[in-house]
């Protein structure tokens, strides 16, 4: 399982940031490569306030970064906004998640949002309200700088598994992994989840979209590794996972409970407001299936897992709950996910895969 994540006050790898204000900062070692995902943490107490609005802090960057987040102490805020700027003008304001139950952990939830991927800027405005007053001041940013490591096209499978970027093909900083593999007896199911947060991005940017996922998972939230397994983007390429977890049954962190002899699949995007491509249905399928019909088991089929517990679980320790091959995260988890977009089109991924594992 994930290590145990203390508070969203941990420590966190930063690399230099210049702002309008005096900010906290730590320097990051790995600053001068431009090889590495980097991160800087900003205290927002520290940033300029607009002279326009009062509450709506503002954070300018010499470095570019694309992907950002927020943390904080005590309650969640109620509501967390963000709108980056560009050099051809200001963007549109999004709404950041905290990541609650929804976390790939067996710990505690963390006080934090999910990474959000808004592109190449230098510059970003936030405010937050809880119960109707302003607390932006009382955040802290995350802005991560994905490294721009060029990605081949996926190679050709071995045997009948679909094509996968590799950990080595997308880039994946292997030093900062810090959740050795941990081996279950197999694989009985596969989990359909959702990334959130992450509609507005190319498929070009796919591979620096899963570094920055992997970079908070692993660095900055704690966790040392990402959670799922494989990764799909709109275009339905594939990206491995949780180390080692493609071609043996390596316990994954996205399903509280049910980790052990589970699959975990994430969608790239938000599919409470998206609706997912057919590539990426398929894709989904294509490495269920391939993945269930290494254990000889028919992705159309049901199983009975038996819950491990765990907040945010909806059955209790000790529970068997029976379960179709492949279902989502919501089927087991006081959650969303995958949306309900995807959620209505299980059903398309159930087909493919069983395409593939015939």
């Amino acid at each position: 399982m994930f290590r145990a994540l203390a508070t969203a006050t941990v420590v966190l790898t930063t690399t230099a940031l210049l702002t309008a204000a005096t900010t906290e900062r730590q320097q990051d070692p790995a600053r001068t490569d431009p090889d590495r995902t980097t991160a800087e943490r900003v205290d927002l107490s520290t940033a300029p306030r607009s002279r326009a609005e009062p509450a709506t802090r503002t954070v300018r960057t010499e470095k570019p970064f694309s992907m950002v987040a927020l943390t904080w102490s005590g309650p969640a805020p109620d509501r967390m906004l963000l709108r980056p700027h560009r050099p051809d003008g200001p963007g549109e304001w999004q709404r950041l998640t905290p990541l609650g139950r929804d976390a790939p952990t067996d710990t505690a939830p963390p006080a934090a949002t999910r990474a959000r991927w808004i592109g190449p800027t230098t510059t970003v405005r936030i405010r937050a309200q809880r119960a109707g007053r302003d607390v932006t001041g009382r955040l802290r940013l995350i802005a991560i700088s994905p490294a721009a490591t060029p990605v081949e096209t996926a190679p050709e499978p071995r045997g009948p598994r679909p094509p996968v970027v590799t950990r080595a093909e997308w880039g994946a900083d292997e030093s900062v992994m810090r959740w050795p593999p941990e081996y279950a007896a197999t694989t009985r199911a596969a989990v359909i989840h959702h990334t959130v947060e992450t509609n507005d991005y190319t498929c070009a940017d796919s591979a620096r979209v899963v570094r920055g996922i992997y970079h908070y998972h692993a660095v900055e939230l704690g966790w040392g590794d990402i959670g799922y397994q494989v990764l799909v983007d709109k275009c339905g390429t594939l990206f491995e996972g949780r180390t080692d977890g493609l071609d043996r049954h390596v316990v994954g962190g996205h399903t509280r409970g049910f980790n052990a002899q589970t699959f975990g699949v994430a969608l790239i995007g938000d599919f409470r407001t998206a609706v997912p491509s057919e590539r990426a249905l398929r894709a989904a399928g294509d490495v269920a299936g391939w993945k269930l019909g290494t254990t000889g088991r028919d992705p159309l089929g049901r199983t009975t897992l038996v819950s491990g517990g765990g907040q945010g679980n909806r059955y209790p320790e000790g529970t068997e709950v029976r379960l179709p091959r492949i279902f989502s995260h919501r089927d087991v988890g006081e959650t969303s996910c995958p949306g309900e977009h995807l959620y209505a089109r299980l059903d398309r991924i159930r087909e493919h895969a069983a395409d593939r594992a015939g």
